[in-house]
């Protein structure tokens, strides 16, 4: 008996004393190398909303509406964001380029003094648009392919 104590008490002393076993502190290290990306889809969406309506500001302040700065912060920050956000989080930033684009009109003609925030101008702003939302989700689009199919 005192030879089976004194075998099992270092065992007990590593994994249950300190809490720190070989099988603890290896299985918390698996995980954070497999994670990858810990960036949340509606803090890349809210980042996507942030920069385009930046340029979106720009844009407006060089030319006249939402134009070719807005299509270009657009797809940039939907590419960015797609790569950076958590694996299973993809599916949310190939839905928001439609949605951030519907935001950042809305808020640019609310500001604009000589726009009034009515029917026929939303329309037109989302009509003049969509060319930037299809490029901005086609973008989306492929990059979560091309990062499910390296997953696999």
């Amino acid at each position: 008996m005192t030879d089976r104590a004194g075998s099992d008490a270092p065992d007990r002393r590593g994994s249950r004393a300190s809490g720190h076993g070989a099988e603890r502190s290896s299985s918390r290290v698996a995980p954070a190398a497999d994670s990858g990306s810990r960036l949340r889809g509606i803090v890349a969406v809210l980042g996507v909303f942030v920069i385009t309506l930046a340029g979106g500001a720009l844009d407006s302040f060089l030319g006249v509406g939402l134009g070719t700065l807005t299509l270009v912060t657009l797809v940039a920050a939907t590419a960015v964001a797609t790569l950076l956000v958590r694996k299973r989080d993809l599916l949310t930033l190939v839905v928001a380029p439609p949605l951030v684009f519907v935001a950042v009109a809305a808020v640019n003609v609310g500001l604009a003094p000589s726009a009034s925030l009515n029917l026929p101008t939303i329309a037109t702003v989302l009509i003049r648009g969509f060319p930037t939302m299809a490029v901005a989700t086609v973008v989306a689009v492929v990059v979560a392919i091309v990062r499910w199919a390296a997953r696999r």
